[in-house]
Protein backbone atom coordinates (compact mmCIF):
# COMPACT_ATOMS: atom_id res chain seq x y z
CA UNK A 1 0.00 0.00 0.00
CA UNK A 2 2.91 2.19 0.82
CA UNK A 3 4.19 1.94 -2.71
CA UNK A 4 1.02 2.60 -4.03
CA UNK A 5 0.33 5.76 -2.29
CA UNK A 6 4.16 6.86 -3.30
CA UNK A 7 4.07 6.26 -7.42
CA UNK A 8 0.14 8.01 -6.41
CA UNK A 9 1.74 11.34 -5.15
CA UNK A 10 4.45 11.53 -7.75
CA UNK A 11 1.90 10.81 -10.44
CA UNK A 12 -0.14 14.06 -8.87
CA UNK A 13 3.15 16.08 -8.29
CA UNK A 14 3.83 15.11 -11.83
CA UNK A 15 0.14 16.47 -12.67
CA UNK A 16 0.53 19.69 -11.74
CA UNK A 17 3.88 20.49 -12.64
CA UNK A 18 2.09 20.03 -16.48
CA UNK A 19 -0.05 21.84 -15.51
CA UNK A 20 1.73 24.98 -14.39
CA UNK A 21 3.78 24.63 -17.63
CA UNK A 22 0.28 24.99 -19.63
CA UNK A 23 -0.81 27.59 -17.82
CA UNK A 24 2.18 29.60 -18.25
CA UNK A 25 2.73 28.73 -22.30
CA UNK A 26 -1.63 29.19 -22.20
CA UNK A 27 -1.11 33.25 -20.58
CA UNK A 28 1.96 33.91 -22.87
CA UNK A 29 -0.13 32.76 -25.96
CA UNK A 30 -3.11 35.44 -24.73
CA UNK A 31 -0.78 38.17 -24.73
CA UNK A 32 -0.13 38.23 -20.64
CA UNK A 33 3.90 38.56 -21.59
CA UNK A 34 3.31 40.98 -23.92
CA UNK A 35 1.25 43.39 -20.95
CA UNK A 36 4.47 43.19 -18.94
CA UNK A 37 6.89 43.81 -21.80
CA UNK A 38 4.78 46.94 -23.09
CA UNK A 39 5.02 48.28 -19.76
CA UNK A 40 8.67 47.78 -19.34
CA UNK A 41 9.03 49.09 -22.86
CA UNK A 42 6.74 52.47 -21.87
CA UNK A 43 9.20 53.25 -19.07
CA UNK A 44 6.68 55.71 -18.06
CA UNK A 45 6.98 55.15 -14.18
CA UNK A 46 2.86 56.77 -14.19
CA UNK A 47 0.13 55.40 -13.17
CA UNK A 48 -2.55 54.67 -15.52
CA UNK A 49 -5.02 58.03 -16.44
CA UNK A 50 -1.85 60.02 -15.59
CA UNK A 51 0.52 61.94 -17.49
CA UNK A 52 3.59 63.76 -15.94
CA UNK A 53 5.79 66.93 -17.65
CA UNK A 54 9.36 66.51 -16.40
CA UNK A 55 11.06 69.72 -16.98
CA UNK A 56 14.63 68.10 -16.54
CA UNK A 57 17.66 70.65 -15.36
CA UNK A 58 20.22 70.56 -17.90
CA UNK A 59 21.73 73.88 -17.41
CA UNK A 60 21.08 77.06 -19.86
CA UNK A 61 18.66 74.74 -22.30
CA UNK A 62 15.72 73.15 -22.76
CA UNK A 63 14.54 69.35 -22.09
CA UNK A 64 11.34 68.71 -21.05
CA UNK A 65 9.73 65.02 -20.98
CA UNK A 66 6.45 63.99 -20.89
CA UNK A 67 5.59 60.10 -19.71
CA UNK A 68 2.30 58.56 -20.04
CA UNK A 69 1.53 54.70 -19.56
CA UNK A 70 1.50 54.15 -22.86
CA UNK A 71 4.06 56.70 -24.25
CA UNK A 72 6.72 59.43 -24.28
CA UNK A 73 7.67 62.95 -25.84
CA UNK A 74 10.26 64.73 -25.71
CA UNK A 75 10.66 68.11 -26.32
CA UNK A 76 13.88 69.39 -26.96
CA UNK A 77 17.25 67.49 -25.78
CA UNK A 78 19.45 70.38 -23.77
CA UNK A 79 22.83 71.08 -24.64
CA UNK A 80 25.94 69.24 -26.25
CA UNK A 81 27.82 69.60 -22.55
CA UNK A 82 24.40 68.02 -20.50
CA UNK A 83 23.77 65.02 -22.92
CA UNK A 84 24.92 62.81 -20.05
CA UNK A 85 22.69 64.25 -17.38
CA UNK A 86 19.44 63.78 -19.77
CA UNK A 87 20.78 60.46 -20.16
CA UNK A 88 20.66 59.83 -16.59
CA UNK A 89 17.06 60.95 -16.23
CA UNK A 90 15.71 59.07 -19.03
CA UNK A 91 17.55 56.01 -18.02
CA UNK A 92 16.31 56.41 -14.21
CA UNK A 93 12.68 56.82 -15.56
CA UNK A 94 13.39 52.96 -17.68
CA UNK A 95 12.96 55.05 -20.57
CA UNK A 96 13.33 53.06 -23.97
CA UNK A 97 10.71 54.65 -26.22
CA UNK A 98 9.79 57.92 -26.74
CA UNK A 99 6.79 58.31 -29.47
CA UNK A 100 7.78 61.92 -30.59
CA UNK A 101 10.82 63.62 -30.25
CA UNK A 102 10.11 67.38 -30.74
CA UNK A 103 13.32 69.46 -31.36
CA UNK A 104 12.12 73.32 -31.61
CA UNK A 105 14.73 74.73 -33.02
CA UNK A 106 17.95 74.43 -34.60
CA UNK A 107 20.03 76.49 -31.56
CA UNK A 108 22.56 74.32 -30.08
CA UNK A 109 20.76 74.31 -25.92
CA UNK A 110 18.17 72.91 -27.81
CA UNK A 111 19.36 70.35 -29.93
CA UNK A 112 22.83 69.52 -28.52
CA UNK A 113 21.87 66.29 -27.12
CA UNK A 114 19.68 65.29 -30.21
CA UNK A 115 22.22 62.96 -31.60
CA UNK A 116 22.63 60.85 -27.82
CA UNK A 117 18.67 60.41 -27.82
CA UNK A 118 18.33 58.76 -31.29
CA UNK A 119 21.29 56.56 -30.86
CA UNK A 120 19.89 55.42 -27.51
CA UNK A 121 16.64 55.50 -27.71
CA UNK A 122 13.82 54.22 -29.74
CA UNK A 123 12.28 57.19 -31.64
CA UNK A 124 8.94 56.62 -33.56
CA UNK A 125 8.53 60.34 -34.71
CA UNK A 126 10.76 63.41 -35.09
CA UNK A 127 9.14 66.80 -35.34
CA UNK A 128 11.08 70.19 -36.47
CA UNK A 129 10.86 73.21 -37.84
CA UNK A 130 11.42 73.52 -41.95
CA UNK A 131 14.24 75.69 -41.34
CA UNK A 132 17.46 75.79 -42.97
CA UNK A 133 20.35 75.99 -40.71
CA UNK A 134 24.20 74.90 -40.51
CA UNK A 135 26.15 73.93 -37.67
CA UNK A 136 28.19 70.98 -35.87
CA UNK A 137 25.63 70.01 -33.94
CA UNK A 138 22.68 70.67 -36.37
CA UNK A 139 24.48 68.68 -39.00
CA UNK A 140 25.40 66.04 -36.34
CA UNK A 141 21.09 65.55 -35.38
CA UNK A 142 20.34 65.26 -39.10
CA UNK A 143 23.02 63.26 -39.40
CA UNK A 144 21.73 60.98 -37.06
CA UNK A 145 17.74 61.08 -38.27
CA UNK A 146 18.68 60.23 -41.72
CA UNK A 147 20.43 56.92 -40.34
CA UNK A 148 17.48 56.25 -37.68
CA UNK A 149 13.99 54.61 -38.89
CA UNK A 150 12.01 57.74 -37.31
CA UNK A 151 9.57 59.26 -39.50
CA UNK A 152 10.51 62.88 -39.88
CA UNK A 153 7.56 65.63 -39.40
CA UNK A 154 8.03 68.82 -40.61
CA UNK A 155 6.22 71.51 -38.37
CA UNK A 156 3.47 72.82 -39.75
CA UNK A 157 0.61 75.21 -37.62
CA UNK A 158 -2.66 73.42 -37.15
CA UNK A 159 -0.64 70.12 -37.41
CA UNK A 160 -2.10 67.73 -34.39
CA UNK A 161 -0.92 64.55 -33.19
CA UNK A 162 -2.01 62.31 -30.12
CA UNK A 163 0.33 60.05 -28.09
CA UNK A 164 -1.83 57.95 -25.13
CA UNK A 165 -4.51 60.70 -24.41
CA UNK A 166 -2.93 63.49 -24.67
CA UNK A 167 -3.54 65.84 -27.67
CA UNK A 168 -0.91 68.04 -29.30
CA UNK A 169 -1.69 71.04 -31.64
CA UNK A 170 1.43 72.61 -33.15
CA UNK A 171 0.67 76.74 -32.93
CA UNK A 172 3.94 77.91 -34.79
CA UNK A 173 6.05 78.52 -36.50
CA UNK A 174 3.87 80.18 -38.86
CA UNK A 175 6.21 82.53 -40.86
CA UNK A 176 7.98 80.44 -43.44
CA UNK A 177 11.39 81.94 -43.24
CA UNK A 178 11.44 84.14 -39.92
CA UNK A 179 14.64 86.49 -39.64
CA UNK A 180 15.41 85.55 -36.33
CA UNK A 181 16.50 81.84 -36.12
CA UNK A 182 14.24 81.57 -32.25
CA UNK A 183 11.29 82.38 -33.97
CA UNK A 184 11.34 79.06 -36.22
CA UNK A 185 10.40 77.79 -33.11
CA UNK A 186 8.13 74.90 -32.80
CA UNK A 187 4.97 76.23 -29.97
CA UNK A 188 3.11 73.35 -29.44
CA UNK A 189 -0.08 73.51 -26.99
CA UNK A 190 -1.11 69.90 -25.56
CA UNK A 191 -4.40 68.69 -23.94
CA UNK A 192 -4.84 66.02 -21.59
CA UNK A 193 -8.42 65.85 -20.09
CA UNK A 194 -9.24 69.48 -19.28
CA UNK A 195 -5.85 70.40 -18.13
CA UNK A 196 -3.56 72.09 -20.93
CA UNK A 197 0.27 72.91 -21.43
CA UNK A 198 1.94 75.20 -23.95
CA UNK A 199 5.45 74.73 -25.17
CA UNK A 200 7.33 77.45 -26.77
CA UNK A 201 10.92 76.88 -27.49
CA UNK A 202 12.50 80.07 -28.03
CA UNK A 203 9.52 81.81 -29.80
CA UNK A 204 10.05 85.80 -29.49
CA UNK A 205 7.79 88.28 -29.67
CA UNK A 206 7.37 88.11 -33.60
CA UNK A 207 5.99 85.00 -33.13
CA UNK A 208 3.78 85.66 -30.07
CA UNK A 209 2.17 88.21 -32.17
CA UNK A 210 1.37 85.72 -35.25
CA UNK A 211 0.21 83.31 -32.93
CA UNK A 212 -2.02 85.62 -31.01
CA UNK A 213 -3.37 86.81 -34.62
CA UNK A 214 -4.20 83.12 -36.25
CA UNK A 215 -5.50 81.97 -33.17
CA UNK A 216 -8.63 82.75 -30.56
CA UNK A 217 -7.51 84.40 -27.26
CA UNK A 218 -9.82 81.37 -25.65
CA UNK A 219 -8.13 78.51 -27.45
CA UNK A 220 -4.16 79.91 -26.03
CA UNK A 221 -4.73 79.56 -22.67
CA UNK A 222 -3.26 76.99 -20.54
CA UNK A 223 -2.34 75.73 -17.26
CA UNK A 224 1.02 75.49 -17.46
CA UNK A 225 3.55 77.75 -19.50
CA UNK A 226 7.44 76.65 -20.51
CA UNK A 227 8.19 80.41 -20.71
CA UNK A 228 9.89 80.95 -23.87
CA UNK A 229 13.38 81.87 -24.69
CA UNK A 230 14.71 80.61 -21.16
CA UNK A 231 12.72 84.45 -19.85
CA UNK A 232 14.28 86.83 -21.82
CA UNK A 233 13.15 89.81 -22.40
CA UNK A 234 12.51 89.26 -26.42
CA UNK A 235 9.61 87.03 -25.26
CA UNK A 236 6.77 87.15 -23.09
CA UNK A 237 4.77 90.08 -24.19
CA UNK A 238 2.16 91.78 -21.69
CA UNK A 239 -0.27 90.50 -24.84
CA UNK A 240 0.60 86.99 -25.07
CA UNK A 241 1.08 86.24 -21.10
CA UNK A 242 -2.83 87.75 -20.96
CA UNK A 243 -3.72 85.47 -23.59
CA UNK A 244 -2.26 82.16 -22.69
CA UNK A 245 -3.26 83.21 -18.88
CA UNK A 246 -1.12 80.28 -17.02
CA UNK A 247 -1.89 79.27 -13.56
CA UNK A 248 1.89 78.12 -13.60
CA UNK A 249 4.86 78.84 -15.50
CA UNK A 250 8.75 77.03 -15.79
CA UNK A 251 12.16 78.52 -17.10
CA UNK A 252 14.97 76.79 -17.89
CA UNK A 253 17.78 78.57 -17.59
CA UNK A 254 21.05 78.26 -16.17
CA UNK A 255 22.95 78.76 -12.99
CA UNK A 256 24.99 81.91 -13.38
CA UNK A 257 24.22 82.18 -17.14
CA UNK A 258 26.45 85.04 -19.26
CA UNK A 259 23.03 86.22 -20.75
CA UNK A 260 21.03 87.11 -16.85
CA UNK A 261 18.01 85.06 -17.77
CA UNK A 262 15.25 84.98 -17.12
CA UNK A 263 15.31 89.05 -17.29
CA UNK A 264 13.77 90.48 -14.05
CA UNK A 265 11.05 92.00 -16.48
CA UNK A 266 10.04 89.15 -17.44
CA UNK A 267 9.37 87.82 -13.76
CA UNK A 268 7.88 91.40 -12.66
CA UNK A 269 5.01 90.56 -15.61
CA UNK A 270 4.70 86.67 -14.19
CA UNK A 271 4.39 88.58 -11.05
CA UNK A 272 1.89 91.00 -11.97
CA UNK A 273 -0.02 88.16 -13.66
CA UNK A 274 -0.31 86.40 -10.46
CA UNK A 275 1.33 83.28 -12.24
CA UNK A 276 3.28 81.03 -9.82
CA UNK A 277 6.48 80.27 -11.69
CA UNK A 278 9.24 78.33 -10.89
CA UNK A 279 13.22 78.11 -12.32
CA UNK A 280 15.88 75.36 -13.17
CA UNK A 281 18.03 77.05 -12.19
CA UNK A 282 16.70 77.38 -8.40
CA UNK A 283 14.82 74.56 -7.74
CA UNK A 284 16.51 72.16 -10.05
CA UNK A 285 14.37 69.33 -12.17
CA UNK A 286 10.29 70.25 -11.81
CA UNK A 287 7.83 68.14 -12.42
CA UNK A 288 4.14 68.34 -12.84
CA UNK A 289 1.54 65.35 -12.50
CA UNK A 290 -2.13 65.63 -13.68
CA UNK A 291 -5.07 63.38 -13.82
CA UNK A 292 -6.62 65.28 -16.64
CA UNK A 293 -8.64 66.85 -14.32
CA UNK A 294 -6.28 68.41 -11.54
CA UNK A 295 -2.34 69.62 -12.07
CA UNK A 296 0.01 69.85 -9.13
CA UNK A 297 3.62 70.57 -8.77
CA UNK A 298 4.87 67.11 -7.61
CA UNK A 299 7.68 67.91 -4.47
Amino acid sequence: MAKKRRRKNKSLKLIITVIVVLAAIIAGAFGINEIQKKSVQSGSQVADGEAMIHFIDVGQGDAILITMSEGNVLIDAGTNSSEDELKTYLDSLKITEIEYAVFTHPHEDHIGGADMVLENYDVNNILIPDYTYTSATYNRMIDCIEKENAKLHLAKPDMTFKVDDMEFFVLAPISQNPKETNNSSVVIKAAYGSTTFMFTGDAEAASEEEIMARYTKESLKCDLLKVGHHGSDTSTSNEFLSSVAPKYAVMQVGVGNPYDHPCQSTLLKLEKAGVEYYRTDLHGDIVFVTDGKTLTKKD
